[in-house]
C-alpha cells in the first residue's frame, strides 16, 4: 500500500570487492565518468532529504572528499565492535548516526547494482518496509526499512549477519518487480560486458 515519501537514504557501500579488484564503490562509470557511489546517490536524491553512505574505513576519506560539497550526504565509516559484519554492520552504524530520523523510512540500495534505474527506486520509495523480488531472485540488500537500530544490535550481538533475519524481524514483506536486469548485482567486472 502507498505511503508517504520516505526519507532517508542508505548506500551500502563497505563491502570488501574481493572479486571486483578494486572498491565498487569508486569504480567508475565509463558513460557518465562518475563512480558508482555517486551514481547510487543522484538515483536516491529525489526521494530523500539526506542520504547515509555506509563505508569500511579503506574508502572512508575518499568517499568523504567526494562528497565534501554535498550537505545532504553524510559518510558513516563501520562501528568498531561491528567492523567486518557485512551489510548488517554498516546499516547498524547508520542508524546510530541517523537517531533524530526514528519516524522516518530508510531506502537501501547497494552500490554494485549500477542498472536499477529511478523507476524501480521511486516505486520501492512508495511501499513502506518492502523488500523488491522478481520471479528470479528476492533482493534483500534493495529495501524501504523502518528505523530498527535495536533489532540490529541485537542480531549482530547474536553473531548473526544476513540481511534476511532483519527483514524477517521487521516483517518486511516482497514488493514485486517484473524486470531482473536492473537489480543485477556485479561482482566481477567482466560482468560489465
Amino acid at each position: 500500500m502507498k505511503n508517504e515519501k520516505v526519507n532517508i537514504g542508505i548506500i551500502l557501500a563497505g563491502g570488501r570487492s574481493s572479486r571486483f579488484g578494486e572498491p565498487k564503490a569508486l569504480f567508475q562509470d565509463e558513460a557518465t565518468g562518475k563512480t558508482w557511489v555517486e551514481l547510487t546517490a543522484s538515483k536516491l536524491m529525489p526521494h530523500c532529504e539526506r542520504i547515509f553512505i555506509s563505508a569500511n574505513r579503506e574508502i572512508y576519506l575518499k568517499l568523504v572528499k567526494i562528497f565534501r560539497a554535498e550537505t545532504a550526504i553524510q559518510i558513516i565509516p563501520d562501528q568498531e565492535e561491528f567492523t567486518d559484519f557485512g551489510p548488517l554492520g554498516g546499516l547498524y552504524a547508520v542508524m546510530v548516526q541517523s537517531q533524530a530520523y526514528q519516524k522516518a523510512h530508510f531506502l537501501v540500495l547497494p552500490v554494485d547494482m549500477p542498472f536499477l534505474t529511478l523507476e524501480e527506486i521511486g516505486r520501492l520509495a512508495d511501499y513502506p518496509n518492502h523488500f523488491a523480488k522478481t520471479k528470479q531472485a528476492e533482493h534483500y540488500l534493495v529495501a524501504n526499512i523502518p528505523y530498527s537500530r535495536e533489532i540490529l544490535h541485537e542480531l549482530l550481538q547474536n553473531g548473526q549477519h544476513r540481511v534476511r533475519a532483519l527483514l524477517e524481524k521487521l516483517d518486511t514483506q516482497p514488493l514485486e518487480f517484473e524486470n531482473e536486469a536492473p537489480f543485477r548485482n556485479i561482482n566481477r567486472q567482466n560482468e560489465l560486458f
